[in-house]
């Protein structure tokens, strides 16, 4: 019996993997536009417990991103970096689609803006990783 091998995510898929998490905050960015160049939003400008939640999150990404930071930096593995990178990218993307939610909702884009540039940072300070 063999030992099964891990699996290695080749630096294409994770470039691909990284642009699509891009295309996708930016693509639902600008439905939001879309739909609130004409229309107000639904909701009055105060954001009331959606704005806890948000730094909420914001907290919690920044403890996750910590945390992985730390991991990936002691992983030798692969694999493990691969997932690892990954994590880090869905972290910071789910910032740029809580702002775009906020959006929507109560027509403040700075939400959306600000995860959108800390995504921006992330994909930065964690970078493709060659084998």
């Amino acid at each position: 019996m063999t030992a099964p091998t891990p699996s290695t995510t080749p630096p294409t898929l994770l470039q691909s993997i990284r642009l699509a998490i891009l295309v996708g905050a930016l693509f639902f960015g600008g439905a939001i536009w879309w739909l609130r160049r004409e229309s107000p939003p639904p909701h009055p400008a105060d954001l009331g417990a959606l704005r806890f939640a948000g730094y909420g999150l914001w907290v919690v990404v920044l403890i996750v991103l910590a945390f992985v930071r730390g991991v990936f930096t002691k992983a030798s593995m692969y694999a493990r970096r691969s997932a690892l990178l990954i994590i880090a990218w869905a972290a910071a993307e789910s910032l740029a689609l809580f702002g775009g939610v906020v959006w929507f909702l109560h027509g403040d884009s700075r939400w959306y803006a600000a995860g959108m540039l800390f995504m921006l940072a992330v994909f930065i300070l964690f970078p493709v990783v060659r084998d």
